[in-house]
């Protein structure tokens, strides 16, 4: 495993996209490292330096009015951006991640939102998938879930019933994807609310 491990880490180059190529093995690598021990102390700096150079490179995509786009140039590209997104997510879980950052990428994401249940898409799509509106509006929604946000009932009611009777295969995995993410949030919330449960019992006793 530290092996294969080891093949991953890359230093980043190119646009968004290709910088994720890299950036994001490395966020994996990083957990296996933060999990497992009798790890070449060496290998773990190679990678911590290689991410943080990532990190850098990535955020210098961010565009002047927000989102995120190959080059960092407006407007953002709304799927790119998501992808983004929960590449952050994912990275925070690892190493320092500007919060700030997070939350207006997801906010200009929000902004996106065509209030029919699914998201616009200001500009030409560089993937054949991404002129997919179901595919896009599918991303765009598992990624705002899995940052966190609440309150997308109308998007999730309406990717529900464009993916019942979409053939793409990939937008049914979407749906499995946002399905899985919604069950996670609602235990989290369960857990929540248990917890508030058990300290108010203690206070009381």
């Amino acid at each position: 495993m530290t092996s294969a491990l080891e093949r991953l880490i890359r230093e980043p180059h190119g646009c968004f996209e290709q910088t994720s190529s890299t950036s994001y093995p490395l966020v994996m690598a990083q957990q296996y490292f933060l999990t497992h021990s009798g790890i070449d102390p060496q290998l773990i700096a190679r990678s911590v330096d290689n991410l943080q150079k990532s990190y850098a490179k990535l955020t210098g995509f961010e565009c002047s009015k927000k989102g995120y786009e190959w080059f960092g140039q407006d407007p953002g590209h709304e799927a790119l951006t998501a992808y983004g997104l929960m590449q952050f997510c994912d990275m925070a879980k690892v190493r320092d991640v500007d919060a700030a950052m997070i939350e207006r990428t997801r906010q200009w994401l929000l902004k996106t939102r065509d209030g029919k249940g699914g998201f616009t898409r200001g500009r030409r799509a560089l993937h054949t998938w991404i002129e997919d509106r179901n595919c896009s509006n599918g991303y765009i929604l598992w990624a705002l879930l899995e940052s966190g946000e609440t309150g997308l009932e109308k998007e999730v009611a309406a990717f529900r019933e464009a993916a019942e009777s979409d053939a793409n295969s990939y937008v049914t995995a979407l749906a499995a994807n946002v399905a899985s993410a919604l069950h996670k949030a609602r235990l989290h919330t369960e857990q929540v609310h248990a917890m508030a449960l058990r300290h108010q019992v203690q206070r009381h006793t």
